[in-house]
């Protein structure tokens, strides 16, 4: 380790022990601004153009506070950093603030009272910097890539403009003879020697450039959550609902100048802010953001609306009874005007908007029971899925819905409602921890924000859809099996009618014309009836091998013969003979009772699987094993092989694997481990008992 170098236990350490230190600065600061403010009066403050400045001190220490918090967790943040240097400016704003006025007072002036009121009515204003930076920095600590770089770089320079335009510009512009005389000859002499028309002229320019960085420091960060995906999302979405609270405290503000009710809410904004800060830094998936950012936006926005309804209601009723009754009994009559009819009719209302804004997310049964109606109704899975895509954009109230399921042999069949965004989100359909398909949904706008309640409901929605699809899927997939079992069956007896037909009915027939040639012959040449009848024998001869093919092709000898295990045994012994050992695990006594189709189908299974490991894996050695279990045969066949590569195609080995285990209900599966090589594994039900 080097000298600069830092273990993960100092820096921890360190991470630590900074808060606790900030902490301990912060409320020195609080408790010296508090004791400085209270030594002065409101006249002194109103006489020297200044305000109280505990509010900044504490303010100052929240903010500070917050990023002590987010160091701790995360050391060496910039965002943290950039929080407890802004909590610490704050407050340094404040105690210049409390300390010039009470300096201000004092006969003779104390030292530093100039540089400290300099610092609060010139240098404070960069205090507007520190947004814009924190919010190109948000969530990460680092500028954004790409084009939007240039942007946040651009921001946090245009914030610089008005405080270097204020420190740098005579006195008699900045404070327009507000001072007294003696309070200007304190403060430092930085001024640019311009005029102060032109001093002027560059203020306002320069407010109207710093006022921009704000806007455009939120376009990025509006610019970084279109692009973030996964928990950087979610963190911009902790800084959304901050935005939209103080949206909404800004409103109170405004009815309430200076009074209780717009501090509490500057009050709040400033709590909710610093700790969404906080959670989505430090804890970005504590709580459900997107409940809380939908929740926000709708019961704001129908909160402001019915605020202004309230008070054009109220000042209806004053104005027309407001002379004939006294002022008790107006508000009494309002009162009841309102609980009577006023509140249904509001609460109606807000379900309205509600239902407008989001759908039906909050009326789980109601969406459930009207899905189970309409699939019912609906025919088969070409109708079921456009009726699935309906309803679960009614219910969500969203623009677009694209439904799709898997059928056999991986093909899709999709229903899509709606023209596609540019972001979308992706649901899995599963029935029994089996994909079935994809429910896909915007991924924008408060419609796309689900929460934790509204996922459930989609869960619930998807459940019941999956088990309709699943049903028509399995009625179709039946349908398609009863017809290749008849085609099939069809095809089998077609190619055995021209087997016997063709060959051995004409063989048959020929070598009973020469046994009657050579019945005939055999007194009188006997040579030609002994050769006719060893024509007949090799005819004959070939006629069995051709029996023989038949019966093999309608079921393997080797099974009525040696039994499954045997015969499993005996493909093993070929495999061997080709440089492939193959050890073969099983319970003699476990396989003795098992249904004719299933021997058939482990049979098979074992001789494509041993002949894909000779042909393809490339194999030392395979292990095949049989086993049964409460209601099946569990077939596998593993090799310690090249295993099969992920872009490869499905051949006609593993194919006929499918369709066998298909045919007879089962579940099958091709995995490769780890540590190399092909596992088959198939489980063919034998029915209850078994084994």
């Amino acid at each position: 380790m080097t000298a600069h170098a830092v273990s993960p236990p100092a820096l921890r350490r360190s991470a630590i022990a900074v808060p606790v230190l900030l902490g301990a600065v912060l409320a020195v600061v609080v408790v010296v601004t508090g004791v400085l403010d209270a030594a002065a009066t409101d006249a002194d403050r109103a006489r020297y153009v200044s305000d109280r400045g505990l509010g900044s001190a504490l303010v100052g220490a929240l903010v500070g506070l917050c990023g002590a918090v987010i160091v701790a967790q995360r050391p060496r943040h910039r965002v943290g950093i950039g929080l407890e240097a802004t909590g610490l400016f704050w407050s340094l704003d404040g105690l210049c603030s409390a300390y010039a006025v009470w300096g201000l007072r004092q006969d003779p002036v104390p030292p530093l009272v100039g540089p400290a009121y300099w610092f609060v009515s010139e240098a404070g204003s960069l205090l507007l910097v520190a947004l814009p930076v924190l919010l190109v920095l948000y969530p990460t600590g680092q500028l954004p890539e790409g084009r939007w770089r240039p942007v946040a770089v651009g921001a946090v320079g245009m914030s610089l403009v008005l405080p270097l335009v204020l420190m740098l510009a005579p006195d008699p512009a900045v404070y327009e003879d507000r001072l007294p005389a003696e309070v200007v000859r304190l403060l430092p002499q930085l001024a640019v020697p311009v005029p102060v028309g032109v001093a002027q002229a560059a203020l306002r320019v320069a407010q109207v450039v710093t006022l921009l960085a704000l806007p455009l420091s939120a376009a990025v960060v509006f610019a970084r959550h279109s692009r973030a995906q996964g928990v950087e999302r979610t963190q911009l979405r902790w800084l959304l609902w901050a935005a939209l609270v103080c949206l909404l405290a800004g409103g109170v503000t405004l009815l309430d100048v200076g009074g209780p009710a717009g501090l509490a809410a500057l009050v709040t904004a400033l709590v909710v802010t610093s700790a969404s800060v906080v959670i989505g830094v430090v804890r970005p998936q504590t709580w459900d953001v997107d409940a809380l950012v939908g929740g926000t936006l709708v019961y704001g926005g129908i909160a402001v609306a019915f605020v202004a309804l309230d008070l054009l209601v109220l000042a209806g009723a004053s104005a027309v009874l407001g002379d004939r009754f006294q002022e008790r009994q107006v508000t009494l009559l309002v009162l009841v005007l309102a609980v009577a009819a006023y509140g249904p009719l509001r609460s109606w209302l807000t379900g309205q908007v509600r239902r407008r804004l989001l759908g039906r997310r909050g009326e789980r049964y109601e969406v459930v029971s009207a899905l189970a109606a309409r699939l019912e109704e609906s025919g088969g899975l070409e109708e079921q899925l456009p009726t699935l895509a309906e309803a679960v954009a009614d219910a969500f109230r969203v623009a677009y819905v694209r439904v799709e399921v898997l059928g056999r042999g991986g093909e899709g069949l999709a229903a899509t409602h709606g023209t596609r965004p540019s972001q979308t989100r992706t649901f899995p359909i599963s029935y029994r921890a089996e994909r079935i398909g994809t429910l896909e949904l915007p991924d924008g706008g408060i419609r796309g924000m689900l929460s934790r309640r509204d996922q459930a409901l989609l869960l619930d929605v998807v459940r019941q859809a999956a088990t309709a699809v699943r049903a028509s899927l399995l009625a179709r997939e039946l349908q398609e099996s009863r017809e290749q079992l008849v085609l099939a069956r069809e095809e089998d007896r077609r190619r055995i009618r021209r087997d016997l037909h063709d060959g051995l009915g004409p063989v048959l027939g020929g070598v009973a014309m020469r046994l009657d040639a050579a019945g005939n012959a055999v007194a009188t040449h006997p040579q030609t009836a002994h050769r006719l009848v060893v024509q007949s024998r090799a005819e004959i001869t070939e006629a069995l091998a051709d029996v023989r093919r038949l019966v093999h092709g309608l079921r393997p000898p080797a099974l009525d013969d040696l039994g499954l295990l045997a015969a499993v045994q005996q493909q093993a012994e070929r495999a061997r003979s080709g440089g492939l050992d193959v050890v073969v695990d099983a319970d003699p006594t476990a396989l003795g009772d098992l249904p004719a189709a299933v021997e058939v189908a482990a049979y098979r299974i074992v001789s494509e699987a041993l002949a894909n490991v000779a042909r393809h894996a490339g194999a030392a050695s395979a292990t095949v094993r049989l086993a049964t279990g409460p209601g099946d045969l569990a077939v596998e066949v593993a090799d310690d092989g090249c295993g099969i590569a992920e872009d490869v195609v499905a051949g006609v080995g593993l194919r006929s694997l499918r369709e066998r285990v298909d045919e007879l209900g089962g579940r099958y599966e091709v995995v490769c481990p780890p540590g190399g090589g092909t596992t088959v594994r198939a489980w063919l039900p034998v029915g209850q008992g078994a084994g």
